[in-house]
């Protein structure tokens, strides 16, 4: 795609180049000194721009793929040539614009590596990507299944349902399974789901038939803001200690063949855990029961960082890369309400400004594309 639009954008800048140089020799007899020197300038500063767009093309294709830090959102700095700088990586890298073709690609690779190809064994075991959690979870886990072709998806949800558990299958995709689970307490049943996986583990169960109860090979989790409301918001302690009391749980299902302590200083997984920071909300007073005079952004911002510090060398991946994508679509909705109609995806009311917590499907689209690099990236710069 990058080469196409170079490709074009170097027949046009020549066309351009050739135009103005022939308009040039036009002039060239009989022209005034000042009709020539304005034509030579528009001339030079064509051919300027030419060579500074190719060698910034040239630039780009050089640079490798992100692979680290891509959710972190510590971990980016400021870099004047728009390239994303991860503090571990120590020099830039590209993040990838992934499409249709590309996530095929991403997942039918996911299910080789978990899957010998050189062993006729039946049934494959499936790639599981799971996402637990609250609301915002839902939303994310649907933009994540925008990218994935429905050729012969077998999925048991309904878009605009609430509250309720939903699983996509896809025998094409090297037996792709993405499930959602309805989780929005962290000391609810989010907890009964890391034993069991846990249990599944230890016992050596093999996977049965599309059954999301099987271990996820990567894991999105988050939640909040149902804490905040059944504690009314007051008391961040009993949020703290719901989620101390995840860790061990997560460690164990992700270093589960592994020491522990062993794993995380070698920083080798058996499965990925991503654990998703509340987002930048829209803070207004509006007739919705008056939950948002309960989760507001200072609020929300005091429970990312009891997360991020309980969490900081566990392993798991803090998700928090995506809020300045959130935080810039709340102040474009400060400026300008507007409509997302996006058909089949979510209510009304996670479409528009009026919603004061959930990310509309603009932002969610950005967000979804952090994701697919975090999990894809690895697999791609092997091959």
């Amino acid at each position: 795609m990058q080469f196409s639009h170079n490709f074009c954008f170097e027949n046009k800048a020549r066309d351009s180049l050739i135009r103005i140089w022939s308009t040039m020799a036009i002039f060239r007899r009989g022209a005034s000194i000042a009709k020539r020197k304005t034509l030579l300038a528009i001339f030079l500063m064509t051919l300027f721009m030419l060579i500074l767009y190719l060698n910034a093309g040239e630039q780009r294709e050089s640079l490798r793929l992100c692979s680290e830090g891509i959710l972190d959102g510590s971990q980016y700095t400021k870099q004047t040539n728009g390239h994303f700088l991860s503090v571990n990586q120590q020099r830039p890298c590209q993040l990838r614009q992934y499409t249709t073709e590309d996530t095929v690609s991403c997942l039918d690779r996911l299910s080789t590596i978990k899957n010998d190809p050189s062993a006729d064994v039946k049934p494959r075991n499936k790639f599981h990507i799971a996402f637990a959690g609250d609301s915002r979870i839902r939303i994310q886990y649907l933009s994540f299944l925008k990218l994935i072709p429905d050729y012969d998806r077998d999925s048991k949800m309904d878009p605009t349902a609430k509250h309720k558990d939903a699983d996509m299958v896809s025998p094409m995709f090297g037996d792709l399974l993405i499930s959602f689970r309805w989780r929005p307490l962290i000391a609810g049943k989010v907890i009964d789901d890391l034993i069991r996986w846990i249990d599944i583990l230890d016992k050596g169960i093999k996977q049965r038939k599309n059954s999301s109860d099987y271990p996820p090979d990567v894991l999105i989790i988050g939640m909040a803001s149902w804490d905040m409301l059944q504690q009314e918001g007051d008391d961040h302690l009993w949020y703290q200690n719901g989620v101390q009391g995840l860790v061990p749980l997560l460690q164990k299902l992700m270093f589960h063949s592994k020491d522990v302590i062993t794993a995380k200083s070698s920083d080798v997984r058996d499965r990925k855990i991503i654990w998703l920071n509340q987002y930048t909300t829209f803070d207004f007073f509006a007739d919705n029961g008056g939950a948002n005079r309960v989760i507001y952004k200072e609020k929300l911002q005091h429970y990312n960082q009891i997360a991020r510090q309980i969490f900081r060398g566990s392993g798991i991946t803090v998700w928090d890369s995506g809020d300045a994508i959130a935080e810039e679509a709340v102040r474009a909705c400060k400026l300008h309400h507007r409509y997302e109609r996006v058909k089949d995806f979510m209510s009304v009311a996670y479409i528009n400004c009026k919603d004061y917590i959930h990310a509309g499907y603009v932002a969610l689209r950005q967000m979804t594309q952090l994701l697919y690099n975090d999990v894809c990236n690895n697999q791609s710069a092997e091959n």
